[in-house]
């Protein structure tokens, strides 16, 4: 039988995507606490913080998303 094909045991969850994570969290929550702070001073500014927060929000949760299934699948 070829074993040419076969990534069992090969395929691991990419440590980068992890250490990322907790950066990009961070830089989300420092966006909704700003954008919060000028919600009365500079509403396009407000605005454009909350824009740019929720595409952090949804790069950290297709991440999430991505580091659960690579583990559940080599368990």
């Amino acid at each position: 039988m070829n074993t040419h094909f076969c990534k069992v045991g090969r395929i691991r969850p990419n440590l980068g995507k992890v250490l990322n994570l907790k950066e990009l969290e961070s830089t989300y929550l420092n966006f909704i606490e700003e954008a919060y702070n000028v919600t009365q001073t500079d509403s396009g500014l407000s605005d454009f913080l909350y824009h740019e927060a929720s595409k952090l929000k949804k790069r950290i949760l297709s991440l999430k998303r991505s580091n659960s299934n690579t583990l559940d699948a080599a368990f």
